[in-house]
């Protein structure tokens, strides 16, 4: 974003940040809980049109897929529309779409329909994050309560989905969370601020950061090298097994559980159980998610993601192995560890985009992260067919050590450059 003239008086700042948080949160909220209802719904979807997990997943990866792609024209919408303009369309598109969703009469329609509802969801990502990221003075905290509301949007739409479709119908959960998203495109438009105002935000927040001391700066980039820095580029292959793992852990939670969590209560079957339980492991992410904020405003965001790289692959085994309680434990660690990380990647990204491009750097991220990493619907639908959704979760955890040694050498040269410019 570019600099506009002229400072934000002190309550205009604090109202304006406020506004940004809310109507960015609502959109987050509604953007993953029309992403998940898919996977909610995946075995009574199933039934209706007697496809196999491996077909299903096929066919959910339609909508993944444009969920990614569609943030790279977003990014550049965002730099040069702003980012309320395209949050509306982005929850206005996903309302419509997800009514059609609701219509589909076959498999082939309902692929074609979720193309759509993926693309219009995937308009958020680069629009909202980038917006949290440049205007919040307290960086790590905001980012944390946009990330908390997209785990309210993940954690409740399997269980509301399920249980609409229990009382109903798989079509009518659709339009139950096409007129949520219709109702947070009006809101959003009302109170986001406009792109002019946010600019003046974001040129103020960056010039407090440039004037804070190398050793207390919230990141230490690499010297303006345009797209190509190495730093950057190994963060972006970090993104594609960050969304490999959130796209393949998300789409077969619930599945997993229906098959191996083996806990009976109150008499509930168990795909309400497996729903409730996936909800309650998501839900409990929150932890992450403000541990994470809180950590990224103290300490340099390159050292606070490690801790959580590092013992996700763990707790991503664990899943692979455990059933019962024990699986139940592992989920909820790998949730906490998973979305912990989150504010700080965000963050890292903002701090190492090239002048003048965060929409797009965000954009670029988030293609990598649902756009890259949606093919782990269709590679861990084969898995799961084949071995068991048991050892779905076992390969994503080779996935995350590989994550967690690329961050590694991201912290490394971070200290480096820290070093130097301290000396």
């Amino acid at each position: 974003m570019t600099a506009m003239a002229g400072a934000l008086a002190p309550d205009e700042r604090t109202s304006l940040e406020r506004r940004v948080i809310v109507s960015a949160s609502l959109a987050h909220a509604g953007t993953h809980a029309l992403e998940l209802v898919y996977a909610a719904l995946l075995v009574r979807i199933g039934f209706e049109f007697g496809a196999d997990l491996a077909m299903l997943g096929a066919v959910g990866n339609a909508g993944t897929l444009t969920f990614g792609l569609f943030a790279l024209p977003s990014g550049w919408l965002v730099d040069r529309y702003g980012p309320r303009a395209v949050m509306t369309l982005s929850m206005g598109s996903a309302a419509a779409f997800a009514l059609v969703v609701a219509l589909s009469p076959n498999l082939w329609l309902l692929a074609a329909s979720l193309t759509l509802l993926g693309a219009g969801i995937g308009l958020y990502h680069p629009a909202g994050i980038s917006m949290v990221a440049t205007v919040a003075s307290r960086r790590g905290v905001a980012l944390a309560t946009h990330g908390v509301a997209g785990i309210v949007g993940i954690a409740f739409a399997p269980g509301v989905a399920i249980g609409i479709a229990i009382a109903t119908d798989w079509r009518v959960a659709y339009v139950a969370f096409a007129a949520l998203a219709a109702g947070v495109a009006i809101v959003v438009w009302q109170i986001s601020p406009d792109y002019e105002t946010a600019q003046r935000a974001a040129a103020e927040s960056g010039r407090a950061e440039q004037a804070t001391p190398p050793a207390r700066r919230r990141a230490t980039p690499p010297p303006p090298g345009g797209w190509f820095t190495r730093p950057l580029l190994v963060l972006y292959a970090a993104a594609i097994g960050v969304g490999f793992i959130y796209r393949g852990s998300l789409t077969f939670l619930a599945v997993h559980f229906e098959r191996e969590l083996g806990v009976s209560l109150f008499g509930w079957n168990a795909e309400a159980i497996a729903g409730a339980t996936a909800s309650l492991a998501l839900l409990l992410a929150v932890i992450g998610l403000v541990t994470g904020g809180w950590l990224s405003d103290r300490i340099a965001l390159e050292r606070a993601i490690l801790p959580y790289a590092v013992a996700t692959p763990f707790f991503l085994f664990a899943m692979g192995g455990v059933g019962g309680v024990g699986l139940l434990l592992a989920a909820t660690g790998f949730a906490i560890c998973s979305w912990a990380q989150q504010p700080i990647m965000n963050g890292l990204i903002a701090d190492y985009a090239p002048p003048g491009m965060v929409g797009r750097s965000f954009g670029v991220w988030f293609l990598l992260v649902f756009g890259v990493g949606s093919l782990a619907s269709s590679v861990t639908g084969v898995v799961s067919e084949r071995w068991g959704t048991g050892e779905t979760f076992v390969v994503l955890a080779a996935v995350g050590v590989a994550v967690a040694l690329l961050l590694l050498g991201v912290a490394q040269g971070a200290e480096r450059r820290r070093a130097a410019l301290e000396a």
